[in-house]
């Protein structure tokens, strides 16, 4: 194995960051005037029980009741569709054992091979949660083809022991071991992961092309992580075969589908079903919408690169990656599946009060992020073509504006007016209301089910054991509404920071890791 590489000078191909003013033009007096438009919208959603008949209110709560039942089917598919995957492989894999130990003659049928880059960040992230998932990474099947980088910040703290252990631990686990350190204070950037993320495969690429004449960013594919993720066994298997499926690689992004199951039973409710919602929205709506990939993702490094990379400007990285390579390539990408679980950490804290203010704070976070680049679409999307931009932007206001923030403050409004407003109206009227309030809480009845049949089925092979008592279930259950529309609350005051304060409140506030290390 070659000796690990550090990188930590600035490189000249920061080209997406040429002005220091380069952000603001994109804003009007500091302020995203987009986000005007997006939040008259919400606002006009959930103040429309007061302004519009009845009947239209009625058929708007149906809608979302209907978007919940239609989300919870793609997921059920792409949930069995994951199983199926595993036990697929799970058979080829003791069939290869088997002909093995009984001495058969199996004649090795040559596939083509994509070569592999493995990219992850950390900032303040404790050294043990760091170790713990690289160790992860290095136990997949087909690690030791890997370029895997490690992507640190020049502020990180106790960054040269940080480098010295990880070196020590993973020097001879991948191809290649290289780690990157982001300079602080590059004009046009700021920190977060998109700055960093550009920096290091910028910087991977770089050092490829020097050692390799062949060099051909086509044979690559790169996959992004966060630092709190856990692979399936077989993930690079799974992957690299689903890639090589795939007829048009060089317009296609591949999310694995994200479980939050990371000691989930030892968390609270607000964080547990947060979670819950995250995973199922993901398999039904973000992949099979094509709206955008979250937190892992893999891609070809033809792609990054015609891409331009991703913004360092913003601070969602994942979204604004694929929104800006549609824009930069000037075609529709799909996002596919990759039928095999991920582990994705949720929000953390060491007691519940510090899980709720993180969870608050994450979800403001990612708010502000979804504003801020849905505005970067607006003003971009002539790049496009008229149809696949109003499609894209309408599913993505439909999702980040509508259901996940306008659905459940509705539900507020039009009890509101039903109960104190009209309470003289018809019992029957009221009781046709029921039906799309009983659709949502079925729904998230499901959302629950649908988690622990995945805990108790194939979960366990990526090191998920939850004992969670019936009771608990139970109870999750009645409160999950009460969450939903918490979570609602805090994202549309998300949502007006971004309009009253533009670009000021895009930063990004990293999460803390620290409590992950008690549970690792």
């Amino acid at each position: 194995m070659p000796p690990a590489i550090i990188i930590s000078q600035a490189l000249p191909a920061q080209d997406s960051s040429k002005s220091k003013s380069a952000p603001h033009k994109l804003t009007c007096g500091g302020r995203m005037r987009y986000n005007i438009f997006l939040n008259a919208l919400v606002v006009g959603i959930v103040a429309s029980p007061f302004f519009i008949p009845t009947i239209a209110t009625l058929a708007i709560n149906s809608y979302f009741a209907l978007l919940w039942v239609c989300f919870l089917i793609f997921a059920t598919v792409t949930q069995c569709k994951i199983r199926s995957n595993l036990q697929r492989y799970n058979k080829t894999s003791s069939k290869a054992a088997k002909s093995e130990v009984e001495g058969d003659n199996v004649t090795a049928i040559e596939t083509k091979s994509l070569k592999k880059i493995m990219v992850t960040f950390a900032y303040k992230e404790p050294l043990e949660l760091i170790t713990e998932t690289l160790e992860n990474v290095s136990k997949l099947s087909q690690a030791s083809s890997v370029i895997l980088g490690v992507a640190l910040e020049e502020k990180t703290p106790q960054k040269d022991e940080k480098i010295a252990e990880i070196v020590r631990r993973f020097e001879n686990c991948f191809a290649q071991l290289i780690i990157t350190v982001h300079p602080y204070g590059i004009v046009g950037e700021i920190p977060g992961k998109c700055s960093n993320f550009n920096y290091a495969l910028r910087s991977i690429v770089s050092h490829l092309q020097t050692k390799d004449p062949t060099f051909d960013p086509k044979d690559y594919i790169v996959t992004n992580f966060d630092i709190d993720s856990r692979f399936h066994p077989r993930f690079l298997e799974i992957q690299q075969d689903t890639c090589l499926k795939e007829k048009e690689p060089y317009s296609t992004v591949w999310q694995p589908v994200l479980f939050y199951n990371w000691n989930l039973d030892k968390l609270s409710f607000i964080t547990r079903m947060t979670g819950l919602n995250r995973n199922i929205l993901m398999m039904g709506a973000l992949i099979p919408f094509n709206i955008n990939v979250m937190s892992v993702y893999t891609a070809s490094l033809q792609l990054f690169i015609q891409g331009k990379y991703t913004h360092p400007a913003y601070q969602m990285e994942d979204i604004i990656c694929y929104i800006r390579w549609m824009l930069m390539t000037k075609r529709v990408l799909k996002i596919k599946p990759i039928y095999c679980p991920t582990i994705s950490a949720p929000t953390s804290g060491n007691n519940v009060f510090q899980e709720i203010v993180e969870w608050a704070k994450q979800l403001r976070r990612w708010t502000i992020g979804s504003a801020e680049v849905f505005h970067y679409f607006c003003i971009k999307a002539r790049r496009i073509n008229f149809f696949a931009a109003t499609t894209w932007g309408l599913n993505y206001v439909n999702y980040y504006g509508f259901f996940m923030i306008a659905q459940g403050l509705l539900t507020i409004t039009t009890t509101i007016y039903l109960f104190v407003i009209e309470k003289n109206s018809p019992d029957s009227l009221q009781i046709w209301f029921t039906i799309p309030l009983g659709v949502v809480y079925f729904s998230l009845l499901m959302v629950i089910i649908i988690n622990k049949i995945a805990v108790k089925t194939f979960l366990k092979q990526v090191e998920v054991d939850e004992k969670i008592p019936i009771w608990k279930d139970i109870l999750l259950w009645i409160v999950s509404p009460f969450i939903f529309i918490a979570y609602n609350i805090v994202a549309l005051v998300g949502l007006f920071e971004a309009v009253f304060h533009g670009k000021k409140v895009c930063t990004h506030n990293a999460a803390k890791k620290d409590a992950l290390v008690n549970v690792v």
